[in-house]
């Protein structure tokens, strides 16, 4: 939103979202930076649009949680049955195929 012309501050710009810090590794930071350059444009404008379009995009499949597996006691785990977290997780969200 901008102040209308006639204001005594119409130069000062009123957000109108919700302000947020992220952490980014340095190579993406350094390649959205890059991009905002190349393209003239803010960072803020190039992140929202490419969040905006990752959200609406319907590539992205949020893989529901499998329940997991009941586990009967009485003897020890066989080679290859043991609750390791790769296991944990392959049973949770699949092989990551």
């Amino acid at each position: 939103m901008i102040a209308p012309a006639d204001h005594p501050y119409s130069h000062i710009r009123i957000f109108d979202g919700m302000k947020t810090t992220i952490e980014l590794p340095d190579e993406l930071f350094r390649r959205l930076k890059m991009r905002a350059a190349e393209e003239g444009r803010t960072m803020k404008d190039l992140l929202t649009e490419l969040v905006r379009g990752s959200l609406a995009s319907k590539s992205i499949r949020w893989k529901k949680a499998k329940p997991l597996p009941i586990i009967k006691g009485g003897r020890p785990a066989k080679r290859g049955e043991e609750m390791t977290p790769d296991r944990v997780a392959e049973i949770l969200w699949g092989s990551g195929e």
